[in-house]
């Protein structure tokens, strides 16, 4: 079974923006409902197979949607982590100059040195940190990258780590960039539109984790800003999945996805289930 790339394609329909003297009274807490779903298979060599999903929703002040600059916290993509005293703290990514990638944000008072593929080894994090077993086991956990980190945070790295480059330019903090396996969680913050599929076996329905599967991302994304304007919106999303192998991977199985989505207060929506489906059944 390949590894499989996607993209995915959002398109709004029928977006409602009230403007009228009585307004509909949606809550502040999104709310939506499953209105469609389709598959496209690819019809030739270098073509993607396409699920595309439709949802309604509701939301009371409009504040739906990320933008691609909404890139720091809360919206940053992951979290690495500091270890101090057999304890692990998140920190997040800021944006420090545009045109250098993101740092990590070390918060006022925060110690501890960044967690590494080395901190397993300490046995007082046992238990706290997953041992490395090699690239695509551990993917989900750690990964192989450059970390950013500004002068005035050095203390959470030392001699161990692998400084690839010192970056200095006069009447600015240096700017230290490391190079190594760092241990990290996705943050669940980055995306506003989260998809399972659940594919039915013999005792039940089991959750098809695409990340352990391939190490890759999940199908949890973002869709872009709806309004500017605050106040009740409702209309209809369309959410597209368009890759390579969804036929080959789930055949005829019975599958069904769940769903929900964030808006940018991160106020959590109800969840959606599709109908069960086989791809088949839904060809279109």
């Amino acid at each position: 079974m390949k590894a499989i790339k996607g993209l995915l394609l959002f398109g709004i329909l029928t977006l409602i923006v009230s403007a009228c003297f009585n307004p509909p009274e949606f809550g502040l807490v999104p709310e939506i409902d499953f209105e469609n779903i389709y598959f496209r298979e690819a019809k030739g060599v270098g073509e993607r197979d396409s699920l595309v999903l439709t949802i309604s929703f509701r939301d009371g002040n409009g504040d739906l949607g990320l933008s691609s600059t909404q890139i720091d916290e809360p919206y940053h993509d992951i979290n690495y982590y500091l270890a101090n005293n057999g304890v692990i703290t998140p920190i997040g990514k800021i944006t420090e100059y545009t045109n250098l990638p993101q740092f990590v944000n070390v918060p006022p008072g925060a110690t501890g040195k960044l967690v590494s593929v080395r901190t397993p080894e300490d046995p007082d994090y046992a238990g706290v940190v997953p041992p490395y077993t090699d690239s695509f086991s551990s993917c989900t956990f750690y990964t192989y990258t450059s970390v950013y980190v500004n002068e005035r945070d050095i203390d959470i790295f030392d001699e161990t780590y692998n400084i690839d480059t010192i970056l200095s330019v006069q009447g600015l903090p240096k700017v230290y960039v490391l190079l190594d396996t760092f241990y990290y969680q996705r943050n669940p913050d980055y995306a506003n539109i989260d998809v399972e599929f659940w594919v039915k076996e013999s005792n039940g329905y089991t959750l098809f984790d695409w990340e352990k599967e391939f190490c890759t991302i999940s199908f949890n994304q973002r869709f872009p800003v709806l309004t500017e304007k605050s106040g009740p919106l409702e209309g209809d999303l369309q959410y597209a999945i368009v890759t390579s192998g969804l036929k080959s991977i789930f055949s005829i199985k019975t599958m069904k996805l769940r769903v929900k989505i964030r808006d940018r207060s991160l106020n959590v929506s109800n969840i959606i289930e599709t109908p069960e489906f086989t791809l088949d059944k839904i060809k279109k």
